[in-house]
This record gives structure tokens, sequence and C-alpha cells, in this order.
């Protein structure tokens, strides 16, 4: 399961059903759970002086594909989804079930929530915040430096089940409640309240997302996206969404 090309640290630990694919490295300290693949050419546990602690662990049946890199000092849950060329820096706390786009790059000291989905060329800056279930869109870009150049850096914070469409700015130390969407290509400079449709140059709420309907089904409410969008979930995920769905049906 590990290609004759890749090259294994005698101390890292690759536990059953691992496939390393070829021209890999594998560095000491790093911890590849049990059916996980790796594509060919990726580095795992680059070591740097910024990580803190040097074990990498990546989550079982995760697929990291061919190019990919992942610094030492980060832990990754189970069911890692990546694309191509994809670079993870150090001390990034990454939860089960993310997927990672072709060409996204995380800079590091930062946090991905449960089943959140970054698209292609996503770019988020260190010490980011990004909840559970959140979408960026591509080209989104997560900016971290307020007086760019310094040594003061403030991550902006997306919070669940928030959408984040294509080319977005985010500027550091923003915060983004919880269900909002933002438009594409917009620049976003002050805090978007929860459940706030937010678009513009600079991005200011427009509306509430729960009055949008989708453009080909007007009757049907586009937002909260969960009750309508399932493809990609746990069972047990979308059985939770659509009984809390069921449940404020009711009670309206």
């Amino acid at each position: 399961m590990i290609h004759p090309t890749a090259l294994v640290s005698s101390s890292a630990k690759i536990d059953e059903g691992v496939e390393i694919g070829p021209y890999c490295i594998i560095h000491e300290h790093v911890w590849i759970k049990k059916n996980t693949k790796v594509g060919a050419y990726c580095e795992m546990g680059l070591t740097t002086p910024l990580a803190h602690e040097k074990q990498l662990e990546i989550g079982e049946n995760s697929v990291i594909r061919s190019h990919s890199v992942i610094y030492a000092g980060s832990k990754i849950g189970a069911g890692l989804q990546t694309g191509h060329h994809v670079c993870v820096r150090e001390k990034s706390d990454i939860a089960e079930g993310v997927q990672l786009g072709s060409r996204t790059d995380i800079q590091g000291d930062c946090s991905i929530g449960r089943h959140t989905k970054l698209h292609a060329d996503v770019h988020i800056g260190k010490q980011s915040k990004i909840g559970s279930f959140v979408w960026l869109f591509p080209e989104v870009l997560l900016t971290n430096d307020p007086m760019p150049p310094s040594e003061t850096l403030i991550g902006p914070v997306i919070e669940d089940y928030c959408v984040v469409a294509s080319k977005v700015l985010v500027f550091p130390g923003v915060i983004i409640g919880n269900n909002a969407v933002i438009g594409a290509g917009s620049v976003v400079k002050s805090d978007i309240p929860e459940w706030k449709l937010a678009t513009g140059n600079p991005a200011k709420p427009a509306c509430d997302v729960r009055i949008l309907r989708l453009p080909d089904n007007p009757k049907q409410k586009a937002y909260p996206w969960r009750n309508r969008f399932h493809r990609g979930y746990p069972k047990e995920i979308v059985q939770a969404w659509t009984e809390q769905a069921q449940a404020t049906g009711k009670s309206k």
C-alpha cells in the first residue's frame, strides 16, 4: 500500500489500510490513520520552527490528492478531502469531514469546524476561525493584517452555516454571524449580523436571508440552505436537520 518510490520515516505511524502514492515524503512524528489515501508527490509533516507540536495527525478515511503539503503541528479530523496542490500550514485544527478545494492555502494558526467546504483557490489567513457547515466558494480571501506589513494579526471569524460566495474579500477581525450569506465579489469590512444577506463594497446587510426564494422554484425558501440541500452530508446529520425543520414548521 506504500509505493516503492515514497520516502516514509521509520518513526511515522501508518495505520492499516493506508495508501501512499509515488514520490511522497512522510516525515517523522506523522500519524496517518486507517484507510487514508495519500496521492502522488505529497509531503506530510513538513517541519517548521513555527509549530509548537511536532506531531501531525491525519484522521481516518481521508483522501489527500496529489501535490498537497501538510505541515507538522496540525490535527486533522476524519474524512478530510482535498483537491490538488493544497497547502495546510502549522497549528491548524481541522475538524471531521472538511473539504479543501484545489490550490486552497491554509496559512496556519486557524481552526475549521465540521463538514465545512472550501472550493478552489481559497486563502485562509493566520488566526482565522471558521465554524461548522460553512461554504466558502472559489477565490474567497480571509485577511488578517489591519496595517500591512505588521506583526499584528487579527483573523476574521465566520460562524456556523454561513455561505460566502466567490471572490469575497474579508477584512481582519470581521465577524460574520451564523447563517449569514455574503454575495459574490463583496468586500466585508465590518461585522455582518446573523441571518443577513450582505453585498457590495463595503458589504452591507440588505435583508434577512430567510425571505429569499429559489429562482427556479419561488415557492421554496432558499435559506436555511440545510432544509433543501443534503448532498455529501452524513445521514445522521441530514436526519437531525430534517427533524429540526419539521419541528420548526409545526411550531409556527
